[in-house]
C-alpha cells in the first residue's frame, strides 16, 4: 500500500508542478525548505485530494524556480485517512452466510432452526428471508459471516457495519422488529466480544441501519465474525424480514 501511494504521490506530483494545478486538488500548504542534494532552496508543497473512501495527502519537496532549480520533485510522502465510515465500503457476499453455528444455511427459512435462507431468482433478487410470523408471535432469524480487515484499515479504528433491510406484512409490531449485530475478533480459534451499537428497528421499506464496532486492539489484517440477529413480531397475520445487502468500511 505504501509503495503504491508513493508511486501515485510521484506522479501527482509531476503533473501538478507540471500543470500548475488540478481541479480535485487543494494545496493546503506551500514552503521555502533547504535542499538536500543541491545548494539551492527548494518548495515543500502539501496537497489534499479526495479519493474513494478517504483523502490522500501528498507532501512533495521540489526544487524552486525563483532559486535555480528546475522545479522536478525530489521527494514525496503519502499518507490515506479513511473516511469517518471506515474507508472503502466492502460487501459481504449473502450466500457465504452461515447458521450461528457456523453450517451453511439453506433456501428455507428456518434450517438450520433460527437461521435465514437464502432467495434468489436469476437476473431479479438476491436476499436473505427470514421465517414468516403466524398470527401474533415473534420470529428470531441469524446469519454470520467472518471476513479478515483489509490493509487500508487503520489498527484500532471504528468499522461501520451497514445493513440494508426491510419488513413485509401489514400488522406488525414496530418496538418489536428490530436488527442487531453482534461482532467478534478471531485469534487461533478463540473468539472475543467486541462492542457494537444498540439494536435498531427495521424498516418496512428497504433501507440502511448504520451500526458502529468498537476497533479498539484491531489491526489490518485481523479476522472478525459478524453475526446479525433479525426479529419480526407480529400482531396478526404474517410478517417476514429480510436483508438485502451487509457491508463494512476499512
Amino acid at each position: 500500500m505504501n509503495h503504491f501511494l508513493r508511486k501515485l504521490g510521484l506522479a501527482l506530483a509531476a503533473s501538478i508542478l507540471a500543470t500548475g494545478a488540478m481541479a480535485q486538488t487543494v494545496v493546503l500548504d506551500q514552503a521555502p525548505s533547504p535542499s538536500p542534494t543541491q545548494n539551492t532552496i527548494s518548495e515543500l508543497v502539501t496537497q489534499s485530494i479526495s479519493v474513494a473512501g478517504g483523502t490522500l495527502y501528498v507532501s512533495t519537496l521540489a526544487q524552486s524556480h525563483q532559486n535555480g532549480g528546475n522545479g522536478q520533485p525530489q521527494a514525496v510522502a503519502s499518507t490515506f485517512v479513511p473516511v469517518a465510515s471506515g474507508g472503502l465500503t466492502r460487501y459481504l457476499a449473502l450466500t457465504n452466510a452461515k447458521s450461528d453455528l457456523g453450517v451453511p444455511m439453506t433456501a428455507t427459512a428456518g434450517t438450520p432452526a433460527g437461521t435465514v435462507g437464502v432467495t434468489r431468482t436469476a437476473g431479479s433478487v438476491l436476499v436473505l428471508t427470514g421465517e414468516a410470523t403466524s398470527g401474533a408471535s415473534a420470529k428470531t432469524d441469524k446469519a454470520l459471516f467472518e471476513f479478515d480487515l483489509p490493509d487500508t484499515y487503520v489498527a484500532g479504528a471504528n468499522i461501520a457495519v451497514t445493513v440494508n433491510c426491510n419488513y413485509s406484512g401489514t400488522v406488525v409490531t414496530t418496538a418489536s422488529t428490530t436488527m442487531t449485530v453482534a461482532a467478534y475478533s478471531e485469534i487461533n480459534g478463540v473468539e472475543a466480544a467486541l462492542p457494537v451499537t444498540a439494536a435498531q428497528l427495521i424498516p418496512a421499506t428497504a433501507g440502511n441501519l448504520v451500526f458502529t464496532v468498537t476497533g479498539t486492539g484491531l489491526t489490518p489484517g485481523a479476522h472478525v465474525a459478524l453475526e446479525l440477529v433479525m426479529l419480526v413480531t407480529s400482531g396478526s397475520g404474517a410478517v417476514t424480514g429480510q436483508i438485502n445487502a451487509v457491508s463494512f468500511g476499512g
